[in-house]
């Protein structure tokens, strides 16, 4: 879970200082209040940030914005049930 993502920035920082060439994130829900993913658009530190589809009011502010991916929750959640249901 992500709110703003101050901690994500905070802990890049220093990778990016100690020689790192690329500092990516995966998070499952990005919850972002007051648009704070704003922070990651044109940012340097991060160079990929992948977020789940959990949040749906995100994933409408940050679709096609680098470095942002959306990842669907959907096949695996899928799988999962015929899973189940084939038991």
């Amino acid at each position: 879970l992500v709110q703003s993502g101050g901690t994500l920035l905070e802990c890049a920082r220093p990778l990016k200082d100690l020689g790192a060439t690329k500092v990516s994130c995966f998070v499952t829900h990005g919850v972002f209040p007051k648009e704070s993913w704003k922070k990651f658009v044109g940012n340097d530190l991060i160079h990929k940030f992948w977020i789940t589809d959990s949040i749906p009011t995100t994933c409408q502010q940050i679709a096609g914005l680098e470095p942002f991916e959306v990842l669907s929750l959907a096949p695996l959640i899928s799988n999962y049930l015929i899973g189940l249901a084939e038991d």
